[in-house]
């Protein structure tokens, strides 16, 4: 969801996002595990039952993640414990003079002004001290975060280090009775010559009894150099695929037991995947083959490329949900589109060997944001359309070679339900100081179509199933309604393709734009979600005439009814209500508001 993890944030933040299941054995489980490091030659043990996760290629200082592989336990009332090991180099140091200078960490252009205040060029224990006052919000109001006090120590191969043991409160998340659940942290760092590694170990408040133990095991027994560690395996299937050197050592790096890659016929995508104990060769090739299809025969022939896409994108297929959200994906996701790291990431929604509907539809969901980002020129379009046409993308069935866009079954009941419950409440507030107009918006019923197409992200999705369930309804209405109605073609029909065409003119800039050796990557996050992809200011809000409204079509019913897919009742509704595929984009704030202008220019709300 958001998504470059920064160097703090890898330390202390990503586990404040996912609310996880506690273990449900006695205690931890003994730490039988050795993981030598080929990359970076240092080893430590971890859990059993416990698996490494990969880490997103291209991520500047995150280099190891580990997690409990089985899941166990279903009661969401703490977080799961997990272990994150992070990698830092001094600059001008020994050790950042003995690299690669393209393998060399470096601060990302983007970061936010404050957190580069709080960084600097810090070790990363002093970043973490620092840092620690930028989680003021999870405190009570008038509480301030303690200075944190460190114990020194030693790895096993005796490089000096610190290590801190706390209570991180988390105020937003309570207990019974209405106490603050809070995080317990182990912190342990160790640098030699410049080069630095923070061990980072979390879980939920009430385990810690369980791993204060164990955590500060897994610190003491940190080799920082294993001459065991072996070499990085090069990946021969990569050979002819049009990435840089650069690109291709960090994805072979960042291969990890249990992870399999392949390319696909044209050598356009690279999907890596989680085997699943071998079981998912057939339905990665089957991946590889269909994003290739979907493209050529759906994608490029209604939104033709501002100039040839030769970038490669990757494909990563996770064998289940918690191994996606351990992963990085948002809670409440089914997938997303990182533009940053060029890739796309879901997961096998399948018991079985085969991929299933919804497997395919959020493939097909997350293909269109990697081809539209690339097809307009390195910019995200506004979220009704890109979500809109994700979802609508997600309906195509591929049959006998070709494909066909049905309803698509995740949004139908929502649309439904908000169309009965009529438009939400709209309220202004004027700031009598500044001046400027606070919007906020009711939670019952459809947002009125003239404010929905001028949504930011962050407005779209403050309201997402409903969001996402009118943005499939209004581009399966232009795309598939309008068309077959003169009266509707005459106001509707050209909103598409004066929205794509004024969009890719107004951004001015190649895509995609070449790569380069030194780990730049073309996009910019707006934060796990939808990525910042929709800046532009919302135009005034009154009720369309003639809003697509009608509820869509009845979706195919098979034998044992309609289908119906996590997010909208299915099977799996009650544990996740939400199945979003979500992107990380980069926005054009000027050519995007010129674009939707142009679109509905005439149009009478």
């Amino acid at each position: 969801m958001l998504k470059q993890r920064r160097l703090v944030l890898a330390l202390v933040g990503a586990a404040l996002l996912l609310s996880g299941q506690p273990h449900a054995e006695a205690g931890a489980p003994p730490l039988n595990q050795t993981h030598r490091d080929k990359a970076h030659k240092f080893s430590l043990p971890f859990f059993k039952d416990w698996a490494q996760v990969p880490v997103e290629v291209g991520e500047p200082y995150e280099v190891a993640k580990f997690c409990d592989a089985k899941g166990r336990g279903q009661n969401r009332d703490t977080f799961d414990p997990d272990l994150v090991v992070v990698r830092y180099l001094r600059p001008g140091s020994p050790a950042a003079a003995a690299v690669t200078p393209s393998d060399e960490p470096k601060l990302p252009e983007d970061i936010p002004p404050e957190m580069l205040e709080l960084m600097g060029d810090r070790q990363v224990a002093d970043a973490f001290d620092a840092a620690m006052g930028g989680f003021a919000y999870l405190l009570p109001e008038g509480v301030k975060f303690p200075k944190q006090t460190f114990k020194v120590i030693e790895s096993d191969d005796k490089v000096p280090g610190k290590l801190w043991v706390f209570d991180l409160p988390v105020p937003r998340r309570t207990q019974g009775g209405g106490k603050p659940e809070t995080i317990f942290v182990t912190i342990a760092s160790f640098e030699k010559d410049g080069l630095e590694y923070a061990l980072r170990m979390m879980c939920g408040g009430p385990l810690r009894k369980d791993f204060e133990k164990p955590f500060a095991k897994v610190a003491h027994k940190f080799v920082f150099f294993d001459s065991k560690a072996g070499e990085v395996e090069s990946l021969d299937v990569l050979d002819g695929v049009n990435i840089t050197p650069k690109r291709r050592r960090d994805i072979e790096k960042g291969m990890v037991t249990g992870w399999d890659v392949i390319v696909s016929p044209k050598k356009q995508y690279i999907v890596i995947y989680s085997t699943k104990s071998g079981t998912n060769h057939a339905l990665a090739k089957l991946i590889a083959e269909r994003i290739e299809r979907i493209r050529e025969q759906v994608y490029e022939v209604q939104f033709p490329p501002a100039a040839p896409i030769t970038s490669v994108s990757i494909c990563r297929v996770c064998k289940d949900r918690m191994e996606y959200h351990q992963y990085g994906g948002p809670g409440g996701s089914a997938g997303y589109w990182n533009s940053r790291s060029e890739e796309l990431v879901f997961y096998d929604a399948s018991a079985s060997k085969k991929a299933d509907v919804d497997t395919l539809a959020v493939l097909y969901h997350e293909a269109f944001h990697q081809f539209i980002f690339y097809s307009v020129g390195s910019v995200s379009p506004h979220s009704w359309f890109n979500e809109g046409h994700g979802d609508y993308y997600a309906g195509a069935k591929y049959v006998n070679g070709k494909f066909k866009i049905e309803p698509f079954n995740w949004r139908v009941g929502t649309v439904r339900n908000c169309i009965v419950e009529g438009p939400r409440e709209r309220t202004e507030t004027k700031d009598e100081q500044t001046g400027k107009v606070q919007v906020s918006w009711g939670n019952k019923g459809y947002t009125p179509l003239q404010s929905l197409v001028g949504f930011s992200q962050e407005e779209y999705y403050s309201y997402i199933g409903v969001s996402y369930a009118q943005g499939w309804a209004l581009i399966y209405f232009l795309r598939e309604i309008v068309p077959n109605n003169k009266k509707y073609a005459e106001k509707w029909g050209k909103i598409l393709d004066v929205y794509f065409n004024t969009l890719k003119e107004g951004v001015n800039r190649p895509a995609p734009r070449p790569e380069q050796d030194d780990g730049d990557q073309p996009g910019d996050e707006g934060g796990k979600g939808d990525g910042g992809g929709d800046d532009a200011p919302e135009p005034p809000t009154e009720p369309p005439t003639e809003p697509p409204t009608e509820p869509p079509p009845t979706p195919p019913t098979g034998p044992d009814g309609p289908e119906k897919p996590p997010g909208d009742g299915g099977p799996d509704a009650s544990e996740e209500p939400i199945e979003i595929p979500m992107f990380f984009g980069r926005g054009d704030p000027k050519a995007l508001q010129k674009a939707l202008d142009a679109a509905f220019q005439g149009i009478d709300w």
